[in-house]
């Protein structure tokens, strides 16, 4: 490293904790040859743009003496071209107190100032990113979406020859990522340090609460609370964007006191009622006798509120008679809105329900990113008291909705994405329960008749 004076980076555009957090990265990319730095900020605190500062100050360090940045993302597009765009925003502010030679130029995916350079790549396995060096650091920005054995492969051998430091930038996930196995390192090599950190010694893990990050901007932390009434303080997102705890553990979808949290006091009803507000939420089984189930889970909404007040259930039915028999139930029970799983088989069914009750029918096809959503939801609801179901009856279909929702098993992948079922296949009324729900939070409020008022 040609020097350890910070450049002209605008320090005074960063809050303490990132100015922080910035100035004891460089200094220690410079003193720990080879080691491995962890930055854990939680959501919207400024990551990103103390990322940026890093590789916008380490450009200008090394303007005259040269070298080469490796800066990755999960895809380059858009992930590692916005990394770019913002280390060109952080350079911009010292261009005109450098000489003409170390101004930047940006070439493609590379960014040079002077005789350093930073290559910005993508580290998805598909991107096949390799014969890079890098001199001055490896830097990965959202690293828990990062692969470890890919970037262990691929991305550190592009360091080993020179001894660059590494800086992984993220939040948690599984306990497994990237990201979390290196912070899990540095915290021990941190703990055994004598004194304070910042202050005796520089950290290798600089991790921020989401309560610092709001004593700095109060309406950053109304947004955080918000957020935890929205989604309940154990949310798996919550828990890894804010609090920054790995919130992806593999396991049960709801645990026992998310399902009790479902328990409703109110009676089942088989028949609406005047001045109730319904929807519903349809999974396709099938029409033999050993096929799953059809269900349709109907629900009465009121404020934020979804109670479910009915499931009926067809096994070894036809189609047409289970079609003939939603159309009736979707007209006398006025529903509003009506979520149908339109994939697979699916398909033709959501249509024809589509050509027979109009806009009232919301299909909904299932992909990984629609079922994730709908995963997330539901434990967002289960933990806030927005979703209830009727009072258990003894009945059959009482007991097989719980049962499913016990049954349902929750894995969690790279970006987040939430995998969730029952590996036997029997999840019908946990899917019914799930599209109803979507059908309630996409109903807005009751239309109330407004006209002039009569003298």
């Amino acid at each position: 490293m040609a020097t350890m004076t910070l450049p002209p980076v605008r320090l005074t555009a960063l809050r303490d904790y990132q100015a922080r957090t910035l100035l004891a990265l460089f200094q220690g990319i410079a003193r720990h040859p080879g080691a491995t730095f962890t930055v854990m900020f939680p959501r919207q605190a400024g990551k990103n743009e103390t990322s940026a500062m890093l590789c916008a100050a380490l450009l200008l360090a090394n303007a005259a003496a040269g070298g080469a940045l490796v800066v990755c993302a999960p895809t380059y597009d858009p992930q590692g071209r916005i990394s770019q765009e913002r280390t060109q925003r952080a350079l911009s502010f010292a261009q005109r107190l450098l000489p003409e030679a170390a101004r930047m130029r940006i070439e493609g995916n590379t960014l040079r100032c002077g005789r350093a350079s930073a290559i910005f790549l993508s580290a998805s396995p598909a991107a096949h990113s390799a014969g890079h060096t890098a001199s001055i650091a490896l830097i990965a920005d959202e690293a828990q979406d990062i692969d470890s054995d890919w970037f262990n492969r691929q991305f550190r051998p592009m360091a080993a020859s020179t001894g660059a430091a590494t800086v992984l930038f993220s939040t948690p996930w599984d306990g497994r990522s990237l990201l979390e196995t290196a912070a899990a390192a540095n915290r021990e090599r941190d703990r055994a340090m004598r004194g304070l950190p910042y202050r005796d010694f520089q950290p290798f893990h600089h991790q921020v609460s989401w309560e610092e990050v709001a004593a700095t901007r109060p309406a950053y932390g109304d947004y955080v609370r918000k957020e935890r009434e929205r989604l309940g303080a154990n949310h798996p997102l919550f828990l890894s964007q804010y609090e920054l705890i790995a919130g992806g553990n593999a396991g049960r979808l709801l645990n026992e006191a998310q399902l009790t949290m479902l328990e409703g006091e109110f009676a089942r009803q088989h028949t609406p009622r005047n001045g109730e507000r319904y929807v519903a939420g349809l999974d396709f089984g099938g029409e033999g006798v050993r096929g799953d189930a059809n269900v349709l889970t109907i629900a009465r909404v009121g404020g934020t509120r979804a109670e479910v007040v009915e499931h009926i259930a067809w096994q070894g039915r036809g189609f047409s008679e289970v079609l003939r028999e939603v159309v009736a139930l979707v007209r006398s029970w006025r529903t509003e809105r009506l979520c149908v799983d339109g994939t697979g088989l699916g398909a033709p069914l959501a249509a024809q329900l589509l050509r027979e009750c109009g806009p009232v029918i919301d299909v909904t096809v299932f992909t990984s990113a629609v079922k994730s959503a709908l995963g997330y939801a539901l434990i967002a609801a289960a933990n806030t008291g927005r979703l209830a179901l009727y009072a258990h009856d003894n009945s059959p279909e009482a007991s097989v909705c719980r049962s499913e929702l016990r049954a349902c098993r929750a894995s969690y992948g790279h970006a987040g994405r939430l995998s969730w079922g029952d590996d036997r296949g029997h999840d019908d009324y946990a899917v019914s329960l799930a599209l109803c729900l979507r059908a309630a939070e996409a109903t807005g409020p009751a239309r109330v008749a407004s006209g002039r008022r009569r003298e």
